[in-house]
């Protein structure tokens, strides 16, 4: 009888824990579908909160196998907020199936926070031995080597771009026009707009990248000066107040045309700077979205 009993006791016992660990495996389902859930509906806040729940809740080796890093990583990149991104995605292990697309993910992250020594690293960290990932590692890298103005390294990396995969064949033809776009800005002089500007008054504007209608009016301006100020002297003398009026505005338009024209490629390579490095993140961005949504 006490054998029978004790058999008894063990099958019991077996079934419990058996119970115990379906219902475990059900609830870390349950809370990985809703955490995929909170990221498939965009409610990255909640989501965020979820998974700090899920982080207080699981041991590390069920908060790895819920992917809760990546999880979170993609979380705080969908609200901008690129350097927690950067830090949850670099804290996915290269055992995860979501190691390379995090990689990806954190590469592009620090190119937006322009830290773009860590952006080659997380880049140059993924598994090149998948045909997709190398070609879309070279895609990134050259992007990185476009916003460095690194000329020398893109050219080489793009030789290496594959012109027959669809999902980058848009953002490589972008990237070469960029590529001339710099260039042709790069080649602009800040001595050259004013040189030009003082032969030809407002012809420095146009050059710098300014609209016709700004060089045409800096070209009345100093004429319709210049003008009045030589009649005030033919007509009037070198002391007349005519001319020392007439001749000192145009005295003060022509040299800020000069200056002003000078300045303006800088202030006009500028703004060129921040537009084109806008363009160029966002066709970064572009193929991550459509290969790993």
């Amino acid at each position: 009888m006490s054998d029978k009993l004790h058999i008894r006791f063990w099958v019991i016992l077996g079934c419990v824990l058996l119970l115990g660990v379906q219902s475990g495996i059900s609830q870390i389902t349950k809370d990985s579908l809703f955490l995929q859930h909170l990221i498939g509906k965009e409610q990255y806040h909640d989501a965020i909160t979820f998974t700090n729940q899920l982080e207080q809740k699981y041991p590390i080796s069920i908060q790895s196998k819920l992917q809760l890093a990546y999880q979170k990583g993609f979380a705080f990149y969908s609200l901008k907020q690129l350097d927690s991104a950067s830090v949850y995605f670099s804290k996915v292990s290269s055992e995860s199936p979501f190691f390379s697309k995090s990689q990806f993910w954190a590469g592009l992250s620090d190119s937006y926070l322009r830290d773009f020594t860590k952006a080659e690293k997380y880049f140059k960290a993924i598994d090149s031995k998948d045909s997709l990932n190398r070609s879309l590692q070279t895609f990134e890298l050259a992007g990185l080597a476009l916003l460095q103005r690194n000329q020398q390294r893109f050219d080489s990396l793009q030789r290496h771009l594959d012109p027959s995969l669809y999902a980058l064949q848009k953002q490589q033809a972008n990237y070469l026009l960029y590529r001339d776009d710099i260039l042709q800005q790069q080649k602009k002089s800040g001595f050259k707009a004013g040189l030009l500007s003082a032969i030809i008054p407002g012809a420095g504007k146009i050059y710098a990248g300014g609209q016709l209608g700004q060089g045409i009016s800096a070209f009345l301006q100093n004429t319709i000066l210049g003008l009045q100020a030589y009649e005030g002297l033919r007509k009037d003398g070198v002391s007349s107040p005519r001319f020392i009026i007439y001749g000192s505005l145009f005295s003060l338009f022509y040299i800020g045309n000069i200056w002003g024209s000078a300045l303006s490629v800088k202030i006009k390579r500028q703004e060129f700077n921040e537009k084109i490095d806008e363009q160029i993140l966002f066709d970064m961005h572009i193929p991550l979205r459509t290969l790993f949504n």
